[in-house]
């Protein structure tokens, strides 16, 4: 048996290896923009983040940032700031920051142009969250007549109802969403379809393809003795109120249930309201099991919500004077069981009660399916979704597709970009007639010098959180900015930390005289002289052969390997592209 296995490069090989792009759903260049940043070329960082996502500034802000959890680099010490410099680039050349709009519009990789042949086929999009306008966008720039539906007053989905203010500034939301709604698409609120106006209603006016992207507005309750006490509230109904401004009754000790994002979201939004008293959030999970993102669980701290972990909740307590009085809950002694499912079990016996005078609940969300009113044949899957195929959106009915948390379930913002922009492709291909056709990147390799690019002490620069407000100013406003933007020296230094992956070690054999000098060299042994036998190949009669070896979790591209070597077999080699998108066709006929 093989000592080491191995893979030879080829295919995509070099494409993972850039592992933030792959992580990114959108496929964002991610280490393009952040090595434009550390060289202080925000103008270019700008337009490589907006290239493949129209929701570039909203995801420097709030994303879950999916290319963080995969940098290279966390290998080492801690991930890439991304995100935080994302946003450093979109707060200099995002629409929230210049006036012009097509000039923000024009960077968009997405198929189709700016000023495209306008097309006769007219396209329903029923939802104005992430995914409907993403979809919308996508959908213009292909030349279609788009027609946006929304429930609500005012376009944005979980953008305006369920992220916090002191998260997100509305007005960011607003430039993004007037930028595609400069496409040319037409925006209808306050339309409630399925019952104001029904899908094959839709289809009888002209539509020839209807978009889902409704997405997953109602809170999901506990099914608890006491559930129907006043005072039990959904955690999205509440930040539906709080992000409107609107006037919420006082609620004494808040107890938020769960221990995601959207219950941190909870709880520090009762810190900020008036009449709380305390905050208090419960969860099942241990600390390090928490689902919400660290900056979350370190900031809540800050503000001084309680945390109790480990814990699930048994029955809501009723007071002597019939209203809720807190929570009875019990220790938890597991979470997930052997196969790593979701099986909580609680431990009888340790039951106490957490007195509270509200409950936030925060675990998890439901569609409403009334969208459906009219279309029986419709399939519908669990806590109000549309059954939908998560490559292509379609649904069972041809002309019908989906998009977002409404077809899919809860995820990340940039998960409903993609999904929408995924379906898009479906749709334009059902009203031509054609195969769908997919992305396809330009790909080629350059010879680069050894460190070209990397700031001489990129391997001793620590990951920085990004400033914030002051604990003491920040929980007294509704709407001041808790995360704030790297100053510019500072942005640059975090962006020098990228380790450049699409940077690779290309390795001659023909030239190589197996010296050995390049293993001796690297700092962190990712490479290694080994004979034939230890990687499982048959050694040739008579000949005793070695071969090199190589880690690619630990190569840092430090080129030590390539100023050693003393016949040039190394040298070092830049990925270039994932360029615009180019159409292939692929797959079977819509």
């Amino acid at each position: 048996m093989a000592r080491f296995p191995i893979e030879v490069p080829e295919g995509r090989y070099f494409d993972r290896l850039i592992a933030c792009r792959e992580g990114c759903p959108v496929h964002t260049d991610s280490r393009g923009y952040v090595q434009a940043a550390a060289a202080g070329d925000w103008a270019q960082s700008y337009r490589i983040a907006r290239g493949p996502n129209p929701f570039a500034s909203i995801c420097g802000r709030v994303c879950g940032a999916p290319c963080e959890k995969a940098c290279r680099r966390g290998a080492i010490d801690e991930p890439v700031s991304i995100r935080a410099l994302k946003r450093a680039a979109t707060e200099r050349h995002g629409p929230e920051a210049v006036g012009d709009l097509a000039a923000t519009l024009a960077l968009s990789t997405a198929p189709g142009s700016l000023h495209p042949a306008p097309r006769t086929e007219k396209v329903a999009v029923v939802g104005a969250g992430v995914a409907g306008l993403t979809a919308a966008h996508d959908l213009a720039r292909l030349g279609y007549k788009v027609t946006v539906f929304e429930e609500s007053g005012a376009p944005g989905g979980m953008l305006r109802t369920g992220v916090p203010l002191f998260r997100l500034p509305r007005q960011v939301v607003q430039r993004e969403i007037d930028a595609i709604l400069a496409l040319g698409v037409e925006l209808r609120c306050g339309v409630r379809v399925g019952s104001q106006v029904t899908l094959p209603e839709l289809r009888a006016q002209g539509y020839a393809a209807v978009l889902i992207a409704v997405g997953l507005q109602k809170a999901r309750m506990l099914e608890l003795p006491g559930a129907k006490l006043a005072g039990v509230v959904g955690g999205l109904d509440y930040l539906r109120d709080f992000n409107d401004k609107k006037s919420i009754a006082p609620m004494g000790r808040v107890l938020v249930i769960g221990g995601g994002n959207v219950a941190y979201d909870c709880a520090r939004s009762a810190v900020r309201t008036a009449g709380t008293t305390g905050v208090t959030l419960a969860c099942l999970e241990a600390l390090h099991e928490m689902p919400a993102d660290q900056v979350e669980i370190d900031e809540g701290d800050e503000e001084g919500i309680a945390r109790r972990n480990r814990v699930g909740p048994v029955r809501f307590v009723e007071g002597p004077d019939g209203k809720l009085a807190g929570v009875e809950v019990r220790k938890v002694s597991r979470v997930f069981d052997e196969n790593r499912r979701f099986a909580p079990e609680l431990v009888a016996g340790t039951e106490e009660i957490i007195p509270c005078d509200t409950v936030l609940v925060a675990v998890g969300q439901a569609g409403d399916t009334t969208f459906v009113a009219g279309l029986p044949e419709a399939q519908l899957g669990r806590a109000g979704t549309i059954i939908a195929d998560k490559q292509t959106g379609k649904t069972s009915i041809p002309w019908l597709f989906g998009a977002g948390d409404a077809a899919m379930g809860p995820g990340l913002f940039i998960d409903a970009i993609a999904q929408a922009s995924r379906a898009v492709r479906s749709i334009d291909a059902f009203l031509q007639k054609r195969p769908v056709a997919e992305a396809e990147a330009v790909r080629g390799f350059a010879v680069e010098g050894s460190r070209q690019g990397m700031w001489s002490n990129w391997l001793e620069l620590d990951r920085k959180a990004p400033p914030v407000a002051p604990v003491q100013s920040r929980v007294k406003s509704l709407e001041e900015q808790v995360e704030l933007s790297y100053p510019e020296e500072e942005a640059r230094r975090q962006g020098a930390r990228c380790l450049r992956c699409e940077v690779e070690t290309v390795f001659d054999g023909s030239l190589c005289i197996q010296c050995g000098g390049c293993s001796d060299v690297c700092p962190t042994w990712c490479l290694r002289l080994v004979s034939l036998d230890e990687i499982g190949m048959p050694q040739p009669a008579g000949q005793q052969l070695s071969a090199i070896i190589k880690d690619e979790e630990r190569c840092i591209r430090c080129a030590a390997c390539a100023d050693r070597c003393p016949t040039d077999a190394i040298t070092m080699e830049r990925l270039c592209g994932f360029e615009p998108w180019a159409p292939i066709v692929t797959g079977e006929a819509a």
